[in-house]
């Protein structure tokens, strides 16, 4: 089998795309097969690949990276087999050249992704334009004929390229990056937005700032990622919820100065506009979406710092309600963890005013704590119930006085696994290991 066809032959079947709604069983059928098939070819190519390396083209290089690129996560065509196999030859290109790289951009990536511009992309330059293209229809036109999900895994290239770059040659590459980026970013599908938002994610850690606010791209990413908060049934909600928040974190920290009016209000914007405006409205009824979201929290929290202080209100309501729900709502324990978790963040960035808020706080932790003691509960949701009675006494030493005794004096016994033996002296509780 020449190079060529090898390679052919591992050009991933669309029908992929769909391959969990896919009825016929003659079809899986074909899939599957087509899995036996490209894991041998895979281990043809590696053997090629060891033996012929030193005389491969900068071409060759560039196709067999591009094409075992596709095998190297855990898509519905990847088996552990030919993983495990794509993993050995990439190994063999894990400290590629630039120039590779760029091939790769030029002539595996960018192709795929031609025949769907990014309507608000400048795609000779990468910049931002000062209108959409197409006119109001154009985002629209977006979403018509997306070639690039013809090809299965293309994703897996981009992500690729974006972690071989060198920071200092972004600038020179721009062009060639953001386009795909934009295009996995902005799709009307979940799990395209989440392949972007990961990738974003990578590409934060290397571009430097510089070259994201001259191009104007900083605010398409922030837009593109808010609006993934809005995903909130979809199978990838769980992932993209948590890893659309954190990303949008992470641009914010790069494109604003510590302590500046300007990151206070983009991280108000994403805490108040984004998870408390746009999930937590409509997640009564979707526990993964909320979990999700609080679970996100506790990052966001410590960089806001005191300047949760706005949204306490609703903060703590939210915290503290999964504790100790009506009987026809729904909580759970992971939900409850986070919650307890998120309610520390918060406990420790805004001291100052927990004063106001300590009944409502021990009123919910009371309550769930009374549900658990007596059955096989998670000892995770005991410690951080805990947990947070220890925050809660440093943050505010008066309940040490006023609120724990009367715990303490209602059921010692209950209560000091919580809040530790009843003692007079001014200090945080002690917690017994719950384990």
């Amino acid at each position: 089998m020449t190079l060529s066809s090898a390679l052919s032959s591992l050009q991933v079947p669309s029908d992929f795309n769909r391959y969990d709604d896919i009825p016929e069983p003659a079809v899986i059928a074909r899939l599957d097969q087509w899995k036996n098939t490209a894991f041998r070819t895979l281990e043809e190519l590696q053997t090629r690949v060891r033996e012929e390396q030193a005389t491969l083209t900068l071409k060759e290089q560039g196709d067999i990276v591009s094409a075992t690129l596709v095998f190297d996560g855990d898509d519905t065509w990847v088996t552990p087999d030919s993983r495990c196999v794509a993993q050995e030859i990439l190994r063999g290109f894990s400290d590629p050249p630039l120039p590779l790289v760029v091939q790769m951009l030029e002539h595996n990536v960018k192709p795929r992704f031609r025949s769907n511009p990014h309507p608000s992309l400048n795609l000779q330059t990468g910049r931002k334009l000062a209108r959409p293209a197409g006119g109001p229809m154009a985002s629209q036109d977006f979403y018509d004929n997306q070639a690039w999900k013809e090809n299965p895994g293309a994703s897996n290239i981009v992500l690729w390229c974006v972690l071989q770059i060198p920071s200092a040659a972004y600038e020179e590459l721009w062009h060639l990056v953001i386009p795909p980026i934009m295009a996995l970013l902005d799709d009307y599908e979940a799990r395209y937005k989440l392949k972007g938002v990961r990738i974003t994610s990578a590409m934060l850690e290397r571009v430097p700032s510089s070259v994201l606010k001259r191009t104007g791209v900083d605010s398409l990413l922030s837009a593109s990622l808010s609006r993934s908060l809005t995903q909130l049934q979809s199978p990838e909600t769980p992932h993209l919820l948590p890893a659309a928040i954190s990303t949008s974190l992470s641009l914010v920290q790069l494109m604003t100065s510590v302590g500046s009016a300007d990151r206070f209000d983009q991280l108000c914007v994403l805490l108040g506009d984004g998870i408390i405006g746009s999930i937590w409205p409509y997640s009564s009824d979707r526990l993964e979406a909320l979990l999700a979201s609080i679970e996100a929290l506790p990052p966001l929290v410590e960089v806001l710092g005191v300047g949760c202080a706005r949204y306490l209100k609703v903060l703590i309501a939210q915290l503290v309600h999964p504790l100790a729900p009506r009987e026809y709502e729904k909580t759970s324990v992971p939900l409850q963890i986070a919650s307890l978790r998120a309610l520390s963040a918060i406990i420790d960035a805004c001291p100052e005013r927990m004063a106001q808020w300590k009944g409502t706080i021990l009123n919910g932790v009371g309550r769930c704590w009374v549900t658990v003691i007596d059955s096989k509960a998670d000892t995770r949701l005991k410690r951080e119930l805990g947990h947070v009675c220890q925050r809660l006494a440093i943050a505010c030493p008066s309940v040490l006085q006023e609120e724990y005794p009367r715990f303490q004096a209602a059921d010692a016994v209950s209560f000091e696994d919580l809040l530790g033996p009843p003692s007079n002296s001014v200090r945080p509780p002690s917690m017994r290991n719950t384990d």
